[in-house]
């Protein structure tokens, strides 16, 4: 990823990829049991934790991973 790709919120409070994007769980929906990103779109606020419906949430993200060093 490129810093070009990225860029701070009009508040300056976040930095935010602009190319990587939540997703909507009723269009994907998420695993259960597993360390996700999770959001409700009204509020705005994102948390890390694992899935459950009766929460609340709207849209979710899988976590970042660490490049493979080329050897």
């Amino acid at each position: 990823m490129a810093m070009t790709d990225c860029k701070l919120t009009h508040d300056r409070f976040a930095v935010v990829d602009v190319n990587n994007h939540w997703r909507d769980a009723k269009e994907y929906p998420p695993p259960r049991s597993a360390k996700m990103l999770m959001i409700d779109k009204k509020l705005g606020v994102a948390v890390l934790g694992s899935w459950r419906d009766a929460d609340g949430w709207t849209h979710w993200a899988p976590l970042p991973t660490f490049k493979r060093d080329d050897v």
